[in-house]
C-alpha cells in the first residue's frame, strides 16, 4: 500500500483596474461571476494555450452535500511522455494520438463569503501563479487584472511560539564564512552556537540541519530550547536562508509545517493510493472540506484564515 501526501495553500482571489495607484488597495473578486463565464463556454471553449502546452477548467459547481463551490483544473500535458511496461515484455513508449494528452490536475475549493481560495499544490499540474494566469485568459478584460494573494498569518514566529508540541525543526545556514560565523557566534544563546562552531572544521560554507522526535507519538523537542532558536533566528535573519517548524497546538490537532521567513498558511492531507488508480478530485475536494469546514468542530482552518485576512 502507497500514500501520497498533498498540500493545500490558501489565496485571497482579488483584481486591479488598470488606472488604480499603487498605494490603492486590492479589490475583492467575485470568483462566482467568473465560473459562471467559464461554465458557459465548452470544453473546447475554456481550453487555452499554457507554456508550450494547454489548461483549462473540467469543472466548476457547487456541491450540495459540502456546502461550498469547487473547480477542477487540468494541465494538458504531451510532453516526457511515459512508457509503458508489461511483466513479459520490454518497456514500450506510450503513443497518444493528436487530440490525446497527459492529464494533471489540480482541485480547489472557494469560500465566496471571504473570497478564499483552498488550492491542492501538484508539482506537475498548474501552480497558483499558472491559475492566476488562467483566470486572466478567460476574464478577458484589459482593464481588469486578477490575483491569488497568498494568506499569510500575521507572524509565523509568533505562531510557532503558541504551540504545546514540536515535532521537527529544519534550519538552512546562509553561505558562511569565518567572519560570519564570529559573529554570529556572539550573538547566539541555543544549541546552534555549538552547531556553527563546527563549519571551520569542515571548510564547509553551507549547511542545513534537521532534528526531529522520530515517529514517537505525543513527544515534542524541548521547549525553552526551540525558544531559544526561534529568538536566535528571528533577531539574526540574514544568516539564515530557510527555517521551519513543525508543531501541533495540542493533541487533538494537525501537525502543522510553519515556513518562518515565507510563511503561507496551508495544510497537508494524507491519501491512501490504490493500485492502477489515480487520486480522484472528488476524494480531494471531500478532503479539503474536512480540513477548512467550519462544521469539522477544533480543526476550524476557516475560523483560521478568515482571522489572518483581518
Amino acid at each position: 500500500m502507497s500514500y501520497r501526501k498533498v498540500r493545500f495553500e490558501y489565496y485571497q482571489v482579488v483584481y486591479r483596474k488598470k488606472d488604480d495607484n499603487p498605494a490603492d488597495r486590492d479589490r475583492l473578486f467575485d470568483l462566482l461571476v467568473w465560473m459562471n463565464k467559464a461554465m458557459k463556454k465548452s470544453l473546447e471553449g475554456r481550453t487555452y494555450d499554457y507554456r508550450q502546452e494547454q489548461a483549462r477548467l473540467e469543472n466548476a459547481y457547487w456541491d450540495d452535500e459540502l456546502n461550498f463551490y469547487f473547480l477542477h483544473f487540468v494541465r494538458l500535458r504531451e510532453t516526457n511522455i511515459p512508457s509503458t511496461a508489461k511483466a513479459d515484455s520490454q518497456v514500450v513508449p506510450m503513443e497518444l494520438d493528436d487530440d490525446e494528452f497527459i492529464g494533471e490536475e489540480v482541485s480547489a475549493l472557494y469560500d465566496e463569503n471571504n473570497h478564499v481560495l483552498m488550492l491542492q499544490r501538484n508539482r506537475y499540474s498548474l501552480g497558483p501563479e499558472g491559475i492566476e494566469e488562467y483566470l486572466n485568459l478567460v476574464w478577458d478584460d484589459e482593464n481588469e487584472t486578477i490575483y491569488l494573494r497568498p494568506i499569510c498569518p500575521p507572524n509565523a514566529f509568533e505562531l510557532a511560539r503558541r504551540s504545546s508540541e514540536y515535532r521537527k525543526i529544519s534550519i538552512r545556514f546562509a553561505d558562511m564564512n569565518s567572519e560570519k560565523n564570529e559573529r554570529l557566534m556572539n550573538r547566539l544563546k541555543s544549541p546552534l552556537k555549538r552547531i556553527i562552531s563546527s563549519f571551520d572544521e569542515y571548510k564547509g560554507l553551507n549547511a542545513q540541519v534537521i532534528i526531529t522526535v522520530g515517529n514517537t507519538k505525543n513527544s515534542s523537542l524541548d521547549d525553552q530550547t526551540i525558544s531559544d532558536t526561534l529568538d536566535d533566528i528571528e533577531n539574526n535573519p540574514e544568516f539564515f536562508s530557510k527555517a521551519e517548524i513543525a508543531k501541533r497546538d495540542d493533541e487533538d490537532a494537525r501537525v502543522e509545517l510553519v515556513d518562518l521567513f515565507a510563511h503561507k498558511a496551508h495544510d497537508f492531507a494524507t491519501f491512501r493510493m490504490e493500485k492502477r488508480e489515480s487520486l480522484s478530485h472528488f476524494a480531494i475536494a471531500k478532503e479539503m472540506w474536512t480540513i477548512y469546514s467550519a462544521n469539522e468542530g477544533c480543526n476550524n482552518r476557516q475560523k483560521d484564515i478568515n482571522s489572518y485576512l483581518r
